[in-house]
């Protein structure tokens, strides 16, 4: 029987450096693929051969390779590994290489996507929204971490800012922020686009099922491109 005819009693896998065949003795046997001798004495759960030499280590993969292992399968209960002809052997062993190679470059891409998802999801979608942000980074800054506590003795030195000096200081912060809100605001719309499609880029190189994603990311407001009216 031709190992290309077999019955559908055997599943043939294709693997990098043989081919794998499964299912019950008697039907690997009536396909050629091993003799009643070539099994696993009782006891042992694989036998691999080179050259029909028992082989009792790893050892070098050809055209002579045969391998008969033992399944926890009542079904399907024997595994036969069949060595390939040197050219086939190379070229799996190359198509193996380069989906790993495939695989690599996949994976750093869709890192690389994530990020610039990340990047276009906090970008900001209107000169007020800019503003806002700016402002709310400076009160957290100034407020949350260091302005607060200004007037509370450390456990570490004996120095501390009078509350007063402390009220001064975040008086001072608030004439900053409010100078942000009532500033000019310059947009660069040919470098927000830039930015925009570089980031765009990166996603579709990794899935260009990403791509139909993007507009609730990257479309700004109206007025981010016309100039938010004040």
């Amino acid at each position: 029987m031709s190992v290309s005819q077999l019955p559908s009693s055997i599943q043939k896998i294709e693997e990098k450096d043989f081919d794998a065949y499964i299912g019950k003795a008697e039907d690997l046997m009536a396909a050629g693929l091993v003799r009643p001798e070539q099994f696993p004495p009782a006891g042992k759960r694989s036998v691999s051969y080179l050259g029909g030499v028992v082989m009792p280590r790893r050892c070098r993969l050809d055209e002579t390779y045969l391998r008969v292992c033992r399944r926890n399968d009542a079904d399907m209960p024997w595994l036969v590994c069949v060595g390939l002809p040197r050219g086939e052997l190379l070229q799996r062993r190359a198509k193996a290489r380069e989906k790993r190679r495939r695989e690599r470059a996949l994976s750093v891409a869709k890192c690389k996507a994530e990020h610039a998802e990340r990047e276009l999801a906090r970008m900001p979608g209107s000169e007020r929204q800019f503003v806002c942000e700016v402002a709310s980074s400076i009160r957290e800054l100034s407020d949350v971490i260091f302005l607060r506590r200004l007037d509370e003795e450390k456990s570490w030195h004996g120095y501390r800012f009078s509350t007063e000096t402390k009220e001064s200081a975040l008086m001072a912060v608030d004439a900053i922020i409010e100078a942000l809100m009532q500033g000019e605001v310059i947009f660069d719309a040919e470098r927000h686009a830039q930015i925009v499609e570089a980031h765009r880029a990166v996603i579709r190189a990794a899935d260009p099922a990403f791509y139909a994603q993007l507009d609730k990311l990257t479309t700004p407001d109206a007025s981010l491109l016309a100039g938010e009216a004040q």
